[in-house]
């Protein structure tokens, strides 16, 4: 059937945990460090670090630089959360570029683009993914980096568990979601390294009074394949979803009407699911009197049916598309909070959708 590509069986082949130094291009120096390429524009008031929060992560590799663009009048604050998964490129560069761009005129907007940096410094073990992916910007070329979806192990230090058993007592069978970020909310003070980034950024978001944040993440594309068995099937279910904290059901609906007006695509609505415990959106909703959010987009190179995924090039989810639709999300998420509780954030300089499509994420890079 024409548009139906079969499935490629991939192996689960573990690669060596080592890093090319950030944003040197691939044959560069390898090392076991990864820190981003952040070039912040006039909005960012100041800049400080997750071990603000919670000390102990001070000069590890869980430690991780937070952005503040303050416009000093009241209003709405913000928290934008990107890189969480270090495969999900389209999230942490959607952060990147609020970061380079954008001032706030009214409120304020936090910015942690690389939730977990230790996620970063190791390869990509679905598809083998290259590490580092050029493009050019406003002042030359920048390496986009792509990472793995849970901590480095020699940053966890011990052993993944036979399972997973989150606090709660919630079960997960792979013991590696021990070392997903986004399976550790609200986080352990006393726990593994990667509860403790989940705690500290709950506690960020208690000291700084955020009002709403937005967890931005990828999942693989909604294309339909044949499978193994020779059965045609959908991809991806979760792909142009936003979850919402039953405190923001009403906020979510508001904003995914004004994406399908602005970007075209047709958004779905979920709820956070009580039972699924660990993630951003229902714990932060939980424990704090933040309103919190998720979004979706799709990720060729998440598929693992295809033969060479693009996660930057793919001409029906190219990079700008996806981290274009996520800004998005992000405007009509601030402005339906400010319509729906009288407390806005205001911004100037961030790209609308057209524009990014036009001129490509490289074009918002300093």
């Amino acid at each position: 059937m024409e548009g139906i590509t079969p499935m490629r069986k991939v192996p689960r082949i573990f690669w060596p945990t080592v890093m090319l130094f950030l944003f040197l291009p691939a044959g560069s120096i390898w090392s076991g460090f990864f820190f981003p390429d952040l070039r912040p524009g006039y909005g960012v008031t100041s800049q400080g670090w997750l071990s603000n929060y919670f000390a102990p992560l001070r000069g590890t590799p869980l430690d991780t630089p937070v952005f503040y663009l303050d416009s000093g009048k009241p209003g709405a604050t913000a928290l934008v959360i990107g890189g969480t998964h270090g495969q999900e490129i389209a999230g942490y560069m959607a952060a990147t570029v609020l970061i380079e761009n954008v001032e706030v005129t009214q409120g304020r907007l936090i910015v942690i683009p690389y939730a977990n940096r230790s996620a970063m410094s190791v390869q990509d073990q679905r598809n083998r993914i290259p590490r580092v992916h050029p493009i050019n910007s406003k002042s030359g070329p920048r390496y986009l980096p792509y990472g793995d979806r849970v901590t480095d192990l020699a940053d966890q230090g011990r052993p993944d568990p036979e399972k997973y058993v989150h606090p709660s007592g919630h079960e997960l069978k792979d013991g590696a979601e021990s070392r997903n970020l986004n399976r550790a909310y609200p986080g352990k003070p006393d726990g593994t390294p990667t509860q403790q980034m989940a705690h500290a950024i709950m506690e960020l978001i208690r000291r700084e009074k955020v009002d709403f944040n937005l967890d931005l993440h990828e999942t693989g594309t909604p294309d339909y394949y044949i499978d193994e068995k020779g059965k045609i099937v959908q991809n991806d279910r979760l792909v142009y979803m936003l979850v919402c904290h039953p405190k923001g059901l009403e906020i979510g609906a508001m904003t995914l009407l004004d994406l399908e007006g602005s970007v075209g695509v047709t958004g779905k609505l979920e709820k956070s699911n009580p039972s699924l415990r660990g993630l951003s959106h229902l714990e932060i909703g939980n424990g704090t009197d933040c309103i919190s959010f998720l979004f979706e987009t799709p990720n060729p190179g998440m598929d693992r049916w295809r033969e060479k995924p693009d996660p930057i090039g793919d001409r029906k989810y190219p990079l700008e598309h996806r981290v274009g639709t996520a800004l998005m999300v992000f405007k009509h998420l601030a402005e339906s909070y400010g319509t729906q509780k009288d407390k806005k954030l205001v911004m100037k300089g961030l790209p609308d959708y057209p524009e990014m499509v036009k001129k490509g994420v490289g074009g918002f890079l300093n």
